[in-house]
């Protein structure tokens, strides 16, 4: 063979090996897993769990890349989308090593990252972008690819890699856009325990002034209880308080739903790979799967209070299955009276957003007809053949 025919193999070589990387990549990147659910619901905590698992690539900070869609086709270039998803996220917090992140409360959320090689991740994901043939949807799994590699974990027999982030579930358009054949989890949690968690931490400013958008906030993720439950193949809804009751059994039905096998190391929370301090508002250290935080809002909220939250969720608490305290009917004299922390200038803006909710005018607030309702969780045949969690009724 002269040196010609030698180069042409050569050159032959390098195209089949380029070849076999790209398909590689785009095989990795049809395995997304999104995890959605309102701010304080439980999203980290079974971001955490699933961290665990030795053939998962989960990334450990939010990105909001679904909600922010518009944002990155705005931007010309892939290399400007790669610089805002690095520098504009929670992922620059992978270069600080550890540190615990300033908080309204006394809760721990601390991350540890002093093992982490972020110079090496950036570069990565920087070579990976800059290969060509890039859309948006690659870019985004090229960019956890990177993160794989630098935590030493085999991303080509990966089963899923994970995303979390407080919006995914109402992300549809962008998810049928970029990932069509991703699945997503929405985590739900009782509006009142989210309000409690939520309230805490406003409140150690002194007085807080979102009563209304905490609720609107619940709803959002509510009202799409009924439509994740006609795909039960691609969106799996499940509750909190079934997750910490029963932890076993729940993770052994996400891990049906994601189709890869359960690991007892599950158990065990972690966050990039080292434990995981937890980020409760009410537990100043993490002390494991605790299903007392369930109820623990019962010795925090006043009466007042939960029944604004359940006249404002009660539709969205039926689908769930999360029975009323008080009657979730209107009181003139409930609804005019400021609520214990609330300022002034918060009670204005949350009564005039409830009376925009009671005339319909709140897109996040408005549920689907009755008939779709009766797909909550646990109320039909439909719903309970979908998935074999037990949901109260």
């Amino acid at each position: 063979m002269n040196s010609f025919e030698m180069k042409a193999v050569g050159n032959c070589e390098d195209l089949k090996g380029a070849t076999s990387a790209s398909d590689e990549a785009r095989s990795f990147n049809q395995r997304g897993l999104f995890i959605g659910g309102c701010p304080k619901s439980g999203t980290t905590l079974l971001l955490s769990l699933l961290d665990s698992h030795p053939r998962l690539v989960v990334l450990p900070e939010e990105t909001f890349y679904l909600e922010q869609r518009s944002h990155y086709r705005a931007l010309k270039t892939p290399q400007a989308r790669l610089r805002r998803l690095l520098e504009e996220t929670d992922l620059s917090l992978l270069g600080q090593g550890r540190f615990e992140p300033k908080r309204e409360c006394d809760s721990v959320d601390a991350r540890d990252y002093s093992h982490f090689d972020y110079s090496r991740f950036v570069k990565l994901a920087e070579e990976f972008v800059g290969a060509g043939g890039m859309d948006d949807s690659l870019l985004f799994s090229e960019v956890l690819r990177a993160y794989a590699l630098v935590l030493g974990i085999d991303w080509r027999n990966c089963v899923r890699w994970v995303e979390k982030s407080t919006s995914n579930e109402d992300q549809l358009r962008a998810l049928k856009e970029l990932f069509p054949t991703a699945k997503v989890i929405q985590v739900v949690r009782d509006p009142r325990a989210v309000f409690a968690s939520r309230k805490k931490r406003l409140a150690s400013y002194g007085r807080y002034s979102k009563a209304h958008r905490l609720v609107r906030e619940w709803n959002r993720n509510a009202r799409l209880i009924p439509r994740l439950r006609r795909e039960p193949s691609r969106f799996l809804v499940l509750r909190y308080e079934e997750l910490v009751k029963n932890p076993t059994v729940v993770l052994r039905e996400v891990c049906r739903f994601g189709g890869f096998d359960f690991s007892e190391q599950m158990l065990k929370p972690t966050r990039a790979g080292q434990e995981w301090e937890g980020n409760s508002s009410f537990q100043p250290g993490f002390q494991g799967i605790n299903p007392a935080t369930v109820d623990q809002w019962k010795g925090y909220l006043t009466h007042d209070e939960i029944w604004w939250i359940e006249f404002h969720c009660r539709k969205g608490m039926s689908l769930a299955n999360y029975p009323l305290q008080t009657s979730g009917r209107f009181s003139l004299s409930r609804w005019l009276k400021r609520l214990p922390d609330e300022s002034r200038t918060g009670y204005i803006r949350a009564r005039r957003a409830s009376l925009c909710q009671l005339i319909g005018g709140l897109r996040e607030c408005r549920y689907p007809d009755r008939s779709t309702c009766a797909e909550g969780l646990g109320s039909s045949e439909t719903s309970a053949s979908a998935s074999t969690l037990s949901w109260p009724t």
